[in-house]
Protein backbone atom coordinates (compact mmCIF):
# COMPACT_ATOMS: atom_id res chain seq x y z
CA UNK A 1 0.00 0.00 0.00
CA UNK A 2 1.23 3.36 -1.08
CA UNK A 3 1.30 6.44 0.99
CA UNK A 4 -1.47 7.95 -0.25
CA UNK A 5 -4.07 4.80 -0.23
CA UNK A 6 -2.21 4.39 3.26
CA UNK A 7 -3.30 8.26 4.55
CA UNK A 8 -7.07 7.39 2.25
CA UNK A 9 -7.36 4.88 4.13
CA UNK A 10 -5.99 6.57 7.44
CA UNK A 11 -9.07 9.01 7.29
CA UNK A 12 -11.54 6.51 6.77
CA UNK A 13 -10.45 4.91 9.60
CA UNK A 14 -10.46 7.68 12.14
CA UNK A 15 -13.68 8.97 10.75
CA UNK A 16 -15.29 5.97 11.56
CA UNK A 17 -13.84 6.07 14.99
CA UNK A 18 -14.97 9.60 15.64
CA UNK A 19 -18.59 9.17 14.42
CA UNK A 20 -18.62 5.66 16.60
CA UNK A 21 -18.09 8.36 19.50
CA UNK A 22 -20.59 10.71 18.77
CA UNK A 23 -23.23 8.32 17.87
CA UNK A 24 -22.32 5.55 20.80
CA UNK A 25 -21.38 7.36 24.14
CA UNK A 26 -20.15 4.08 25.57
CA UNK A 27 -17.13 3.91 22.77
CA UNK A 28 -15.84 7.42 24.07
CA UNK A 29 -14.35 5.73 26.81
CA UNK A 30 -12.69 2.77 24.62
CA UNK A 31 -11.40 5.19 21.88
CA UNK A 32 -9.98 7.40 24.63
CA UNK A 33 -8.77 4.36 27.41
CA UNK A 34 -6.54 2.64 24.10
CA UNK A 35 -5.40 5.85 21.83
CA UNK A 36 -4.07 9.13 22.81
CA UNK A 37 -4.85 12.52 21.26
CA UNK A 38 -1.16 12.64 19.07
CA UNK A 39 -2.07 9.15 17.58
CA UNK A 40 -4.69 10.84 15.54
CA UNK A 41 -3.41 12.06 12.10
CA UNK A 42 -6.54 13.57 10.42
CA UNK A 43 -8.95 14.26 13.40
CA UNK A 44 -6.91 15.19 16.55
CA UNK A 45 -8.58 18.03 17.24
CA UNK A 46 -12.65 16.04 17.09
CA UNK A 47 -10.88 13.40 19.37
CA UNK A 48 -9.84 16.06 21.88
CA UNK A 49 -13.34 18.12 21.91
CA UNK A 50 -14.89 14.71 22.25
CA UNK A 51 -13.05 13.83 25.10
CA UNK A 52 -13.03 17.08 26.76
CA UNK A 53 -17.21 16.94 26.59
CA UNK A 54 -17.28 13.33 27.83
CA UNK A 55 -14.78 14.29 30.90
CA UNK A 56 -16.83 17.87 31.67
CA UNK A 57 -20.13 16.79 30.27
CA UNK A 58 -20.66 19.39 27.66
CA UNK A 59 -22.35 19.39 24.37
CA UNK A 60 -20.37 17.66 21.42
CA UNK A 61 -22.26 19.39 19.15
CA UNK A 62 -22.24 22.47 20.68
CA UNK A 63 -18.51 22.22 20.80
CA UNK A 64 -17.76 21.85 17.69
CA UNK A 65 -19.76 24.61 16.31
CA UNK A 66 -17.64 26.51 19.14
CA UNK A 67 -14.19 25.03 17.85
CA UNK A 68 -15.29 25.61 14.51
CA UNK A 69 -15.04 21.70 13.21
CA UNK A 70 -17.44 20.57 10.83
CA UNK A 71 -20.14 18.87 12.58
CA UNK A 72 -22.05 17.55 9.43
CA UNK A 73 -19.47 15.78 7.96
CA UNK A 74 -20.09 12.60 10.49
CA UNK A 75 -23.68 12.59 10.00
CA UNK A 76 -25.64 10.31 8.11
CA UNK A 77 -26.77 6.67 9.47
CA UNK A 78 -25.55 5.55 13.20
CA UNK A 79 -22.47 3.35 12.46
CA UNK A 80 -22.99 -0.28 13.14
CA UNK A 81 -20.24 -1.56 15.51
CA UNK A 82 -18.59 -4.07 13.09
CA UNK A 83 -15.81 -4.59 13.44
CA UNK A 84 -16.02 -4.04 17.13
CA UNK A 85 -14.39 -0.90 18.37
CA UNK A 86 -11.40 -2.55 19.68
CA UNK A 87 -10.66 -4.18 16.23
CA UNK A 88 -10.78 -0.57 14.14
CA UNK A 89 -8.43 0.71 16.87
CA UNK A 90 -5.75 -1.89 16.21
CA UNK A 91 -6.09 -1.44 12.75
CA UNK A 92 -5.36 2.18 12.98
CA UNK A 93 -2.38 1.73 14.59
CA UNK A 94 -0.78 -0.27 12.77
CA UNK A 95 -1.96 2.05 9.72
CA UNK A 96 -0.33 4.76 11.82
CA UNK A 97 2.81 2.43 12.26
CA UNK A 98 2.90 2.84 8.07
CA UNK A 99 2.65 6.36 8.08
CA UNK A 100 5.37 6.98 10.89
CA UNK A 101 7.83 4.47 9.02
CA UNK A 102 6.96 6.04 5.64
CA UNK A 103 7.98 9.69 7.29
CA UNK A 104 10.87 8.38 9.04
CA UNK A 105 12.13 6.71 5.49
CA UNK A 106 11.73 9.91 3.37
CA UNK A 107 13.71 11.96 5.89
CA UNK A 108 16.34 9.78 6.28
CA UNK A 109 16.96 9.03 2.94
CA UNK A 110 17.35 12.91 1.66
CA UNK A 111 21.61 12.44 2.91
CA UNK A 112 23.07 9.01 3.83
CA UNK A 113 26.54 9.12 4.87
CA UNK A 114 29.14 7.38 2.70
CA UNK A 115 31.61 6.95 5.54
CA UNK A 116 29.40 5.74 7.98
CA UNK A 117 26.93 3.99 6.98
CA UNK A 118 26.26 0.76 9.28
CA UNK A 119 26.01 3.61 12.24
CA UNK A 120 23.08 5.01 10.11
CA UNK A 121 21.44 2.00 9.31
CA UNK A 122 21.62 1.51 13.54
CA UNK A 123 20.25 4.85 13.82
CA UNK A 124 17.52 4.11 12.01
CA UNK A 125 16.27 1.33 13.47
CA UNK A 126 16.43 3.14 16.45
CA UNK A 127 14.22 5.48 15.10
CA UNK A 128 11.44 3.36 13.25
CA UNK A 129 11.67 0.60 16.49
CA UNK A 130 11.08 3.60 19.28
CA UNK A 131 8.55 5.21 16.86
CA UNK A 132 6.30 1.80 16.66
CA UNK A 133 4.07 0.88 19.19
CA UNK A 134 1.50 -2.39 18.55
CA UNK A 135 -2.59 -1.89 19.95
CA UNK A 136 -1.80 -5.16 22.54
CA UNK A 137 1.82 -4.69 23.07
CA UNK A 138 2.79 -4.52 26.44
CA UNK A 139 6.71 -4.65 26.15
CA UNK A 140 8.33 -1.47 27.42
CA UNK A 141 12.16 -0.03 27.14
CA UNK A 142 14.26 -1.20 29.96
CA UNK A 143 14.35 2.46 30.57
CA UNK A 144 10.79 2.81 31.08
CA UNK A 145 10.72 -0.68 33.24
CA UNK A 146 13.62 0.44 35.45
CA UNK A 147 11.62 4.43 36.09
CA UNK A 148 8.48 2.15 37.41
CA UNK A 149 10.82 -0.05 39.47
CA UNK A 150 12.14 3.52 41.26
CA UNK A 151 8.97 4.54 41.37
CA UNK A 152 6.89 1.77 42.70
CA UNK A 153 9.90 1.13 45.31
CA UNK A 154 9.51 5.02 46.67
CA UNK A 155 5.97 4.70 46.55
CA UNK A 156 5.98 0.81 48.97
CA UNK A 157 9.08 2.48 51.51
CA UNK A 158 6.70 5.46 51.96
CA UNK A 159 3.62 3.15 52.35
CA UNK A 160 6.13 1.06 55.03
CA UNK A 161 7.20 4.61 56.44
CA UNK A 162 3.28 5.16 57.39
CA UNK A 163 2.70 1.88 58.68
CA UNK A 164 1.92 -0.53 55.90
CA UNK A 165 3.03 -3.90 56.08
CA UNK A 166 1.73 -5.22 52.89
CA UNK A 167 2.52 -4.44 49.03
CA UNK A 168 -0.65 -3.93 47.79
CA UNK A 169 -4.34 -3.27 49.21
CA UNK A 170 -5.55 -5.01 52.63
CA UNK A 171 -8.37 -7.82 51.94
CA UNK A 172 -9.44 -7.89 55.43
CA UNK A 173 -7.72 -10.93 56.29
CA UNK A 174 -4.64 -10.24 57.77
CA UNK A 175 -3.02 -13.93 57.68
CA UNK A 176 -4.18 -14.48 53.76
CA UNK A 177 -2.29 -10.88 53.16
CA UNK A 178 1.03 -12.08 54.74
CA UNK A 179 0.95 -15.18 52.48
CA UNK A 180 -0.21 -12.97 49.15
CA UNK A 181 0.69 -9.26 49.78
CA UNK A 182 -2.37 -7.80 49.28
CA UNK A 183 -4.36 -7.18 46.05
CA UNK A 184 -1.49 -6.26 44.13
CA UNK A 185 -1.21 -3.61 41.06
CA UNK A 186 -1.82 -5.94 37.63
CA UNK A 187 -2.60 -8.94 39.45
CA UNK A 188 -5.38 -10.70 38.47
CA UNK A 189 -7.23 -13.14 40.94
CA UNK A 190 -9.20 -16.42 40.40
CA UNK A 191 -11.56 -17.35 43.16
CA UNK A 192 -12.59 -21.20 42.72
CA UNK A 193 -15.28 -23.34 44.00
CA UNK A 194 -18.55 -25.54 43.29
CA UNK A 195 -21.57 -24.38 43.52
CA UNK A 196 -22.66 -22.94 46.87
CA UNK A 197 -19.04 -22.60 48.40
CA UNK A 198 -19.44 -18.63 49.04
CA UNK A 199 -17.42 -18.03 46.03
CA UNK A 200 -19.85 -14.59 46.06
CA UNK A 201 -19.48 -14.35 49.58
CA UNK A 202 -15.34 -14.25 49.43
CA UNK A 203 -15.92 -11.55 46.76
CA UNK A 204 -17.95 -9.12 48.87
CA UNK A 205 -15.81 -9.75 51.90
CA UNK A 206 -12.99 -8.26 50.18
CA UNK A 207 -15.42 -5.83 48.57
CA UNK A 208 -16.52 -4.98 52.19
CA UNK A 209 -13.23 -4.02 53.29
CA UNK A 210 -12.32 -2.12 50.41
CA UNK A 211 -15.38 0.10 50.90
CA UNK A 212 -14.61 0.67 54.64
CA UNK A 213 -10.69 1.55 53.09
CA UNK A 214 -12.51 4.35 51.09
CA UNK A 215 -11.84 2.09 47.37
CA UNK A 216 -13.41 2.12 44.56
CA UNK A 217 -14.72 -1.50 43.64
CA UNK A 218 -16.27 -2.17 40.00
CA UNK A 219 -18.55 -5.14 40.40
CA UNK A 220 -19.93 -7.25 37.68
CA UNK A 221 -21.98 -9.77 38.27
CA UNK A 222 -23.65 -12.17 35.96
CA UNK A 223 -25.49 -14.41 38.16
CA UNK A 224 -27.62 -12.17 40.04
CA UNK A 225 -28.98 -8.81 40.35
CA UNK A 226 -27.30 -5.43 41.31
CA UNK A 227 -30.07 -4.47 43.83
CA UNK A 228 -29.18 -8.58 45.52
CA UNK A 229 -25.62 -7.87 45.62
CA UNK A 230 -26.02 -4.64 47.05
CA UNK A 231 -28.47 -6.37 50.15
CA UNK A 232 -25.86 -9.09 50.43
CA UNK A 233 -23.04 -6.53 50.82
CA UNK A 234 -24.99 -4.65 53.32
CA UNK A 235 -25.37 -7.90 55.50
CA UNK A 236 -21.27 -8.24 55.48
CA UNK A 237 -20.64 -4.41 56.50
CA UNK A 238 -24.00 -4.68 59.30
CA UNK A 239 -23.11 -8.25 60.80
CA UNK A 240 -27.19 -8.86 59.40
CA UNK A 241 -29.38 -11.73 57.61
CA UNK A 242 -29.18 -9.48 54.22
CA UNK A 243 -32.67 -10.85 53.50
CA UNK A 244 -34.05 -9.03 57.01
CA UNK A 245 -32.49 -5.99 55.71
CA UNK A 246 -34.23 -5.72 52.21
CA UNK A 247 -37.11 -7.14 54.22
CA UNK A 248 -37.18 -3.84 56.73
CA UNK A 249 -36.37 -6.60 59.59
CA UNK A 250 -32.67 -4.88 60.05
CA UNK A 251 -31.21 -2.00 61.87
CA UNK A 252 -30.81 1.40 60.15
CA UNK A 253 -28.00 1.31 57.34
CA UNK A 254 -28.21 4.71 56.39
CA UNK A 255 -24.28 4.60 57.40
CA UNK A 256 -23.75 1.74 55.29
CA UNK A 257 -25.31 2.98 52.46
CA UNK A 258 -23.38 6.39 52.87
CA UNK A 259 -20.14 4.73 53.16
CA UNK A 260 -20.50 2.81 49.63
CA UNK A 261 -22.16 5.93 47.93
CA UNK A 262 -18.35 7.36 48.77
CA UNK A 263 -16.26 4.90 48.04
CA UNK A 264 -17.38 4.91 44.55
CA UNK A 265 -18.77 1.68 44.29
CA UNK A 266 -20.52 0.34 41.21
CA UNK A 267 -22.28 -2.80 40.37
CA UNK A 268 -23.50 -4.10 36.80
CA UNK A 269 -25.67 -7.37 36.00
CA UNK A 270 -25.91 -6.59 32.53
CA UNK A 271 -22.55 -6.53 30.48
CA UNK A 272 -22.15 -10.05 29.85
CA UNK A 273 -20.06 -10.25 26.67
CA UNK A 274 -16.47 -9.73 27.08
CA UNK A 275 -15.86 -6.64 24.61
CA UNK A 276 -19.04 -4.93 26.13
CA UNK A 277 -17.57 -5.46 29.66
CA UNK A 278 -13.83 -4.44 28.94
CA UNK A 279 -15.66 -1.02 27.16
CA UNK A 280 -17.43 -0.59 30.42
CA UNK A 281 -14.27 -1.30 32.14
CA UNK A 282 -12.67 1.58 30.55
CA UNK A 283 -15.47 3.72 30.56
CA UNK A 284 -15.23 3.36 34.63
CA UNK A 285 -11.83 3.75 34.91
CA UNK A 286 -12.03 6.91 32.74
CA UNK A 287 -14.64 8.16 34.57
CA UNK A 288 -12.95 7.84 38.42
CA UNK A 289 -9.66 5.38 38.91
CA UNK A 290 -11.09 1.78 39.75
CA UNK A 291 -8.92 0.38 42.64
CA UNK A 292 -10.70 -2.84 41.85
CA UNK A 293 -12.59 -5.06 39.33
CA UNK A 294 -14.40 -8.05 40.50
CA UNK A 295 -15.72 -10.41 37.37
CA UNK A 296 -18.81 -12.87 38.85
CA UNK A 297 -18.48 -15.55 37.14
CA UNK A 298 -16.42 -16.38 34.02
CA UNK A 299 -18.19 -19.27 32.65
CA UNK A 300 -21.08 -16.72 32.35
CA UNK A 301 -19.49 -14.33 29.95
CA UNK A 302 -20.26 -14.39 26.12
CA UNK A 303 -17.88 -13.85 23.40
CA UNK A 304 -19.26 -12.82 20.16
CA UNK A 305 -18.49 -15.46 17.69
CA UNK A 306 -16.99 -17.97 19.70
CA UNK A 307 -17.47 -21.64 18.76
CA UNK A 308 -17.17 -23.54 21.95
CA UNK A 309 -17.14 -23.26 25.78
CA UNK A 310 -13.03 -23.92 25.46
CA UNK A 311 -12.74 -20.76 22.85
CA UNK A 312 -15.23 -18.96 25.11
CA UNK A 313 -13.69 -19.13 28.70
CA UNK A 314 -9.93 -19.20 27.39
CA UNK A 315 -10.70 -15.45 25.00
CA UNK A 316 -12.35 -13.82 28.43
CA UNK A 317 -9.67 -14.65 30.72
CA UNK A 318 -6.57 -13.76 28.48
CA UNK A 319 -8.78 -10.13 27.78
CA UNK A 320 -9.12 -9.92 31.41
CA UNK A 321 -5.71 -10.65 32.16
CA UNK A 322 -4.50 -7.78 29.51
CA UNK A 323 -6.88 -5.37 31.11
CA UNK A 324 -5.91 -5.83 34.58
CA UNK A 325 -2.30 -5.19 33.05
CA UNK A 326 -3.06 -1.89 31.14
CA UNK A 327 -5.09 -0.71 33.70
CA UNK A 328 -2.07 -1.53 36.52
CA UNK A 329 -5.46 -2.54 38.41
CA UNK A 330 -6.51 -6.05 40.21
CA UNK A 331 -9.25 -7.87 38.78
CA UNK A 332 -10.85 -10.95 40.99
CA UNK A 333 -12.50 -13.19 38.70
CA UNK A 334 -14.89 -16.25 40.51
CA UNK A 335 -14.98 -19.59 38.32
CA UNK A 336 -16.48 -23.02 38.63
CA UNK A 337 -13.61 -25.93 39.36
CA UNK A 338 -14.03 -28.82 36.85
CA UNK A 339 -14.59 -32.54 38.23
CA UNK A 340 -10.91 -33.58 37.52
CA UNK A 341 -10.17 -30.90 39.57
CA UNK A 342 -11.64 -31.67 42.55
CA UNK A 343 -10.52 -35.39 42.29
CA UNK A 344 -6.80 -34.31 41.48
CA UNK A 345 -6.18 -32.05 44.75
CA UNK A 346 -2.40 -32.91 44.47
CA UNK A 347 -2.18 -30.50 41.40
CA UNK A 348 -0.49 -27.67 42.93
CA UNK A 349 -2.51 -25.91 40.19
CA UNK A 350 -6.31 -25.90 40.08
CA UNK A 351 -8.16 -26.88 37.66
CA UNK A 352 -11.18 -24.77 36.36
CA UNK A 353 -14.29 -25.49 34.29
CA UNK A 354 -14.34 -24.48 30.99
CA UNK A 355 -10.35 -23.78 29.71
CA UNK A 356 -6.57 -24.41 31.23
CA UNK A 357 -6.48 -20.87 30.31
CA UNK A 358 -8.05 -19.77 33.48
CA UNK A 359 -5.22 -21.51 35.31
CA UNK A 360 -2.54 -20.40 33.41
CA UNK A 361 -3.32 -16.53 33.68
CA UNK A 362 -3.97 -16.19 37.17
CA UNK A 363 -1.46 -14.81 39.50
CA UNK A 364 -3.45 -15.62 41.64
CA UNK A 365 -5.49 -19.05 42.61
CA UNK A 366 -7.53 -19.64 45.56
CA UNK A 367 -9.90 -22.80 45.60
CA UNK A 368 -12.89 -22.28 48.28
CA UNK A 369 -13.92 -25.62 49.99
CA UNK A 370 -15.20 -26.79 53.01
CA UNK A 371 -12.99 -27.46 56.20
CA UNK A 372 -16.23 -29.79 58.47
CA UNK A 373 -14.88 -33.52 58.35
CA UNK A 374 -17.82 -34.84 56.05
CA UNK A 375 -20.15 -33.40 53.49
CA UNK A 376 -23.55 -34.61 55.16
CA UNK A 377 -21.97 -31.80 58.63
CA UNK A 378 -21.67 -28.74 56.19
CA UNK A 379 -25.21 -28.93 54.65
CA UNK A 380 -26.70 -29.30 57.82
CA UNK A 381 -25.16 -27.16 59.89
CA UNK A 382 -25.53 -24.61 56.55
CA UNK A 383 -29.64 -25.71 56.54
CA UNK A 384 -29.72 -24.48 60.46
CA UNK A 385 -28.05 -21.70 59.78
CA UNK A 386 -24.93 -22.54 61.68
CA UNK A 387 -21.34 -21.40 61.18
CA UNK A 388 -19.17 -23.72 59.16
CA UNK A 389 -15.24 -24.25 59.22
CA UNK A 390 -14.29 -23.73 55.51
CA UNK A 391 -10.88 -23.33 53.77
CA UNK A 392 -9.59 -21.11 51.57
CA UNK A 393 -6.90 -22.53 49.76
CA UNK A 394 -3.61 -20.83 47.87
CA UNK A 395 -3.12 -23.17 45.11
CA UNK A 396 -1.66 -20.97 42.81
CA UNK A 397 0.56 -17.61 43.73
CA UNK A 398 3.07 -16.92 40.66
CA UNK A 399 4.81 -13.79 43.07
CA UNK A 400 4.67 -15.98 46.66
CA UNK A 401 3.83 -18.28 48.98
CA UNK A 402 1.11 -20.94 48.88
CA UNK A 403 -0.84 -22.45 51.49
CA UNK A 404 -4.26 -23.06 53.43
CA UNK A 405 -5.79 -20.32 55.18
CA UNK A 406 -8.82 -21.94 58.00
CA UNK A 407 -11.82 -19.94 58.12
CA UNK A 408 -15.29 -19.82 59.20
CA UNK A 409 -18.33 -19.11 57.33
CA UNK A 410 -21.37 -17.74 58.48
CA UNK A 411 -24.05 -18.48 55.55
CA UNK A 412 -26.74 -15.89 57.46
CA UNK A 413 -24.65 -13.06 57.30
CA UNK A 414 -22.43 -14.18 54.65
CA UNK A 415 -19.48 -13.13 56.75
CA UNK A 416 -16.03 -14.94 56.48
CA UNK A 417 -13.53 -14.91 59.57
CA UNK A 418 -10.24 -16.18 60.03
CA UNK A 419 -10.68 -19.39 62.08
CA UNK A 420 -9.47 -19.47 66.09
CA UNK A 421 -7.45 -22.70 67.01
CA UNK A 422 -10.77 -23.48 69.02
CA UNK A 423 -12.35 -23.62 65.85
CA UNK A 424 -10.51 -25.84 63.73
CA UNK A 425 -11.22 -29.20 63.51
CA UNK A 426 -9.35 -32.19 62.06
CA UNK A 427 -9.75 -31.66 58.03
CA UNK A 428 -10.86 -35.47 56.03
Amino acid sequence: MNIQNISIKIEELEKDLITRMIFHEKEIALVVGAMAESEFIKFRKEFFTIKDCYLNQKSISREFTKNKLEFSKFFGEIPVLTPPTLSLIKQVKELHNAYKVHNILESSLEEIPADKVFDFVLDLQHKISSNLKRFDDDKASIQEIIKDFFDRQQFYQEKFKQGGKIIGIPTGFDKLDNVIDGLRPEHLWVLGGYTNMGKTSASLNIVADLVRQGKRVVYYSLEMGAVDILQRLLGILTNQNGLDIIKGFGTDVATELDLIKKSGLTIHSFNSEISEMIASMFEENLKQPVDLFVVDFIQLVNVKGSRSEYETVSTAILELQKTAKRFKTPIIVLSQISNDGARNQDNPVMSFKGSGSIAAAADLAIEIKSGESDTSTLKEKLQNNQPVLMKWDVRKNRHGRVGVIDMVFDGKTGIFKIATNDDIVPFN
